[in-house]
């Protein structure tokens, strides 16, 4: 039995007990290392014995959202498992509805908003999270006025064979969350002991019952939690006696009524199918108000006959202008969201099409904006993506009405922000992370990756600062590695980079984060000098096998390449075997189109070191081709036939082929640069010429 006081794992100080219920006692605790209030909660049994899916437990670690509690932990203890999740202060739906004030509808949309962006977040997850409990006393309204859903039914991330959840709130739950007919009738009305004969609405009911839960079961408690706020009626569980929301005394608009009817839908397929379209329709509710249909309807008829046709073609075009423009924003929406989807499948080119097809529907709209500067940036076209973004920003007249707009914006400084990282820009990078923030403070990536550009550029101390306001918003553990790892490579602690690095990795599910801690973590190998030049390998090999993406594999796969070139140097023998091994990495990315002139010059380097000298050298005659203007194609053929010549005999030797490359490289270079191969040449061209070798 856990008591105030107590620690778990070392790291969670249990401060009070706050709460009990069928999941077991919920506590109050201080998270030591992160400073900030956490709930500790045991999970349900049915869990025990599934944690060993580390795929599932990455899921909700990395659940990151602003109407969501952050999963920090789960702990196994004396044969019970704990999760620990944000502390979310502020106070719950049911005691706002126990103080029978009214709220006003603005207020319900928003809150209505928030939660179907939370819904549209998790039912968007591999495989969809599902909340399975969503009622007033699990979502909580904030000091700022925002909401967040807690509480959800983790048992349903960890086994999807838990079709149906071990909690039923009446009135909140849909139907097909009770096991049977009969639990539904005697926990609907209280008065039923017996099984009817299905007809009517119950024998719907019937047919519903223990289907289990899915994305439409969290739809339809979202709409009786919001049912119950907007009326003041808690939602009746005889489901035949529900009071429809247009119907009730509260006077609401009728797109809300509509969305909270449909929402509520007995048969799961007559309801949204899951957040994603929960959230479109409240984004869109004008379009399910027959406002503009009726605005005309009080007008005085004419008594002229031409006057009614006048009036009446002018109703005609005003109803079939608006019914345009609601199609037209539907058909945008459609088109953003399908290219969404098809840049999480890589599908970049399908994208493209859908957002040139939205930008011609809506041009001032930010999402199609948005989501163009991300397919960019997940392509790694990291100096497009600059080029399109900055473009945009300073050429096009866009509209910045709403909090989501804002976001939108933020996410496109952003992304600017981070193609500078990638290019090694820092000012700009930080300029632009800066400008991320001022748009939407309230995303920790922007402030972490704002602290990883401080740090690049040397400010370490304003770095930290940064790092603590990120961890202030509940930024992750991985990405708290992340920039310590940075700071660490600042101040020259290489070891202690590298500590910060691999944890990274241990922890972090997101690619992008855990590339960028590779190829730090590699910087940081290098650093440290050649004695750790065989666990670098290790590494690099290690992360070579497991790197997600095309990009991320072909750069860890020529930074192993270059290890290898550093183990063979560092031999006493020949290295052949580490000559060998890069040779082979630098080929296979020269095979799949990285051929950029470095990689043609250190493959052609390598096969002379491996005594392929016919491969070298066709490989430089192929960079003279490929690089006609640049010098260094013909530097290292010259150098090539060098070698060739000295290992024959005297008699045997002809440099004249020396000379003509020798010609064309300083032709090329001219009498400017500091490159020493150059001068060297320049040496051996006159120790020929003192011979009479020429």
């Amino acid at each position: 039995m856990m008591k105030q006081g107590d620690y778990l794992n070392g790291t969670y100080r249990l401060l009070e007990e706050i709460g009990s219920g069928g999941g077991g006692i919920v506590y109050k605790a201080y998270h030591e290392r992160l400073q900030t209030f956490v709930v500790v909660k045991k999970m349900k049994e049915q869990v025990k014995g599934l944690l060993d899916s580390r795929a599932e437990v990455d899921i909700l670690k990395n659940i990151k959202h602003t109407c969501l509690p952050r999963v920090y932990d789960f702990l196994q203890i004396g044969g019970e498992i704990y999760t620990v999740m944000d502390f979310i202060p502020g106070q719950s739906l049911d005691k706002v509805l126990k103080q029978n004030r009214s709220i006003p509808q603005e207020l319900i949309l928003k809150w209505m908003t928030q939660m179907a962006e939370a819904l549209a977040y998790l039912h968007s997850q591999t495989p969809p999270v599902i909340h399975s409990d969503i009622k007033p006393s699990n979502i909580m309204v904030t000091p700022e006025g925002n909401i967040c859903l807690i509480d959800f039914n983790i048992s349903l991330v960890f086994d999807h064979s838990i079709r149906t959840s071990s909690g039923i709130s009446g009135g909140y739950s849909p139907p097909e969350q009770y096991p049977d007919f009969y639990t539904c009738q005697t926990c609907a009305g209280g008065e039923r002991g017996s099984r009817e004969e299905p007809g009517g609405t119950d024998g719907l009911v019937a047919q519903i019952v223990g289907r289990g839960v899915d994305e439409r079961s969290d739809v339809y408690s979202f709409g009786a939690s919001f049912y119950h706020l907007a009326t003041g009626v808690k939602p009746g569980r005889d489901f035949e006696r529900m009071v429809p929301a247009g119907q009730s005394r509260a006077g609401l608009r009728e797109g809300l009524s509509r969305i909270l009817e449909k929402s509520m839908e007995l048969l799961p397929e007559e309801r949204y199918q899951n957040g994603g379209q929960l959230l479109y329709a409240l984004r869109h509710i004008h379009e399910l108000e027959s406002e503009y249909q009726n605005s005309r309807r009080r007008r005085k008829r004419k008594k002229i006959c031409l006057a009614v046709l006048f009036l009446s073609l002018l109703l005609a075009l005003a109803g079939g202008f608006w019914a345009w423009q609601g199609k037209k924003d539907a058909a945008y929406g459609r088109k953003v969201e399908q290219a969404r989807e098809s840049i999480e499948r890589q599908e970049y080119e399908a994208a493209a099409g859908l957002l040139a097809g939205a930008l011609k529907l809506r041009p001032k709209r930010l999402d199609a904006y948005e989501c163009e500067v991300l397919r960019r940036y997940r392509q790694g076209e990291y100096e497009a993506c600059i080029r399109y973004g900055t473009d945009f920003l300073q050429n096009t007249s866009y509209q910045v009405e709403t909090e989501g707009d804002r976001q939108l914006l933020g996410n496109i400084y952003y992304m600017l922000g981070n193609s500078y990282l990638e290019e090694e820009d820092y000012p700009d990078a930080e300029q632009y992370l800066k400008a991320a923030i001022g748009q939407y403070g309230d995303n920790s990536l922007y402030y972490r990756d704002y602290a990883i550009a401080l740090a690049k550029q040397g400010r370490a101390d304003e770095a930290e600062a940064m790092l603590k306001q990120a961890v202030s918003l509940n930024l992750g553990e991985d990405s708290i590695y992340m920039v310590q790892g940075e700071i660490a490579c600042v101040k020259g602690n290489f070891e202690e980079a590298r500590e910060y690095l691999l944890r990274v990795i241990a922890s972090t599910a997101e690619e992008h984060l855990r590339k960028r801690a590779v190829l730090l973590g590699d910087r940081a190998y290098r650093e440290l000098g050649i004695s750790w030049i065989d666990e670098e390998i290790s590494f690099l090999e290690q992360e070579e096998n497991r790197a997600g993406g095309a990009g991320s594999a072909m750069e860890i796969s020529e930074r192993l390449a270059d290890a290898y070139v550093r183990r063979a140097e560092s031999e006493e023998g020949d290295g052949g075997e580490y000559y060998r091994k890069a040779l082979e990495r630098f080929e296979a990315l020269y095979e799949k189109g990285y051929a950029a002139r470095q990689m043609m010059e250190n493959i052609a380097v390598l096969r002379e070191q491996t005594e392929d000298y016919e491969g070298a050298r066709a490989m430089l005659l192929q960079m003279t081709e490929q690089y006609p203007e640049d010098y260094v194609g013909y530097k290292r053929l010259a150098y090539l036939e060098a070698d060739l010549q000295q290992s024959r005999e005297n008699a045997d030797r002809d440099y004249r082929l020396f000379a003509e490359y020798y010609g064309k490289a300083k032709e090329r270079y001219g009498d400017v640069g500091d490159d020493q191969e150059m001068s060297m040449l320049d040496v051996m061209m006159r120790d020929l010429e003192d011979g009479n070798w020429l």
